[in-house]
């Protein structure tokens, strides 16, 4: 019963799968959001119980949209992408390294400059700002 006493009408179940549309359609497409999302998953992807997961999901994302926009956000998903691919280097040569046991070190640096890449990038993209050198591989 509603509170005016008359029955409540039910919901549509198109009606409901619309409305959770219309929630997460900012995060698929290009702009703030997706970008904000993807630094998150980068970020969860150093869960372990998450796995790589969140971050090939994250990649694709970044890959993607690349070439779709132009200005601020340009700039973080060439950043975003250029993180990945550098990571996923880094991580290889660290898991060599490791049969000389120096690749934990190698790991531990890597999620490191993760955590800071990825911090840094939400940071600007809650400010709307661009990533001053999308291309550099520094912190």
């Amino acid at each position: 019963m509603a509170e005016n006493g008359q029955p409540q009408k039910p919901i549509d179940p198109s009606e409901r799968a619309q409305s959770a549309f219309d929630m997460i359609a900012p995060y698929l497409h290009p702009g703030r959001e997706n970008v904000m999302l993807i630094y998150i998953l980068y970020l969860a992807g150093l869960i372990p119980a998450f796995g790589v997961v969140p971050i090939l999901i994250g990649f694709v994302m970044a890959f993607l949209n690349r070439g779709s926009v132009s200005g601020v956000w340009a700039s973080h998903y060439e950043y975003q992408f250029r993180q990945a691919a550098a990571g996923l280097l880094f991580a290889i040569v660290s898991f060599v390294l490791l049969f000389v046991l120096v690749g934990v070190i190698g790991f531990l640096l890597i999620a490191v400059w993760w955590i800071v890449r990825s911090v840094k990038g939400l940071q600007a993209a809650s400010h709307d700002q661009a990533i001053a050198d999308p291309k550099s591989f520094s912190w």
